[in-house]
């Protein structure tokens, strides 16, 4: 009987022991498997051309998109020539996207010498990619322009965007909590929102998801948007040239007209001198029989 509870106890404890290391292992694997991947910034390259891209190929279906954006020095891609098309655009990626995509819009129209309206509305915080007041990014004392995330360092990768955008008036893009949150996905609502805020770019027929936007997707859009503009930017090339030829016609035709005008004038003024040289001899004559009659 002894014998009997000794073992009996023995199997108790055995049980016990290995069900407290099962349910340790369990835990584990459960917060193994819950954990969410600290973000990391990645800095940003500027290949020359697509072709120096590592990670995406002609087959691509964003591939005419990235060549686009790339070729007017929109900066898509990492330093380590890479795109990662298959995962999310994130809100820091978009921020840097957008301030060289201004810029690559404000060259074009510095170069043609026009003025580009990007169409950026002052709304009210919503949480969603907006304008700010310029006033609010502006240091009274220093009349410097600082950017508004308290969340983005000197140190940051996307600092220069930040400022770029404050320069330019779109500064505390994402103003709901003065957060720029660069890891945060971002859906296709808000993309789609926030480039008709930017580019004024018409988002009607897009049918846009609430689901997270890939990059690949965002370059295809953002590509979309930026030839949109373009396209007004250089109407409105073709209409001040247009203008342009308007006035240099007028021009040249009121020269024409101011130049007939001399001509005639000129003519007028030689026909006097002609006829008033003509009445003279014509009176010289005359003088000239009268003398010749009153000696006879």
């Amino acid at each position: 009987m002894k014998h009997y509870l000794k073992f009996f106890s023995s199997l108790l404890i055995f049980s016990f022991l290995m069900g407290n290391v099962n349910a340790q292992t369990k835990t584990k694997i459960k917060t193994k498997t819950t954990a969410t991947p600290k973000f990391v910034e990645k800095s940003f390259g500027t290949p020359s051309s697509v072709t120096d891209v590592t990670d995406i190929s002609d087959s691509s279906k964003a591939y005419n998109s990235v060549k686009s954006l790339l070729d007017k020095h929109i900066i898509l891609a990492y330093d380590d020539n890479t795109f990662k098309g298959n995962e999310p655009i994130r809100r820091g990626d978009f921020l840097v996207a957008i301030n060289s995509s201004l810029d690559a819009l404000k060259q074009v129209a510095a170069d043609n010498g026009i003025d580009s309206a990007f169409h950026v509305t002052n709304t009210s915080s919503n949480g969603d990619m907006s304008a700010a007041s310029v006033a609010e990014n502006t240091n009274a004392s220093t009349g410097n322009m600082t950017p508004g995330f308290t969340d983005v360092g000197e140190s940051s990768v996307y600092y220069p965007a930040v400022q770029g955008l404050t320069a330019k008036g779109v500064g505390d893009a994402f103003t709901d909590s003065k957060k720029l949150n660069a890891g945060a996905a971002m859906s296709e609502t808000e993309v789609y929102d926030a480039l008709n805020k930017l580019f004024g770019y018409d988002k009607s027929g897009m049918n846009p998801y609430g689901k997270t936007m890939s990059r690949d997707k965002f370059a295809m859009v953002l590509n979309n948007a930026v030839s949109q503009k373009l396209m007004e930017e250089y109407a409105m090339v073709d209409k001040n040239n247009a203008e342009a030829e308007q006035m240099r016609q007028q021009e040249k035709e009121k020269l024409a007209q101011e130049m007939a005008s001399q001509e005639q004038m000129r003519k007028d003024s030689m026909n006097s001198a002609y006829k008033a040289e003509q009445m003279e001899i014509e009176k010289k004559a005359l003088e000239a029989q009268s003398k010749k009659k009153h000696k006879k």
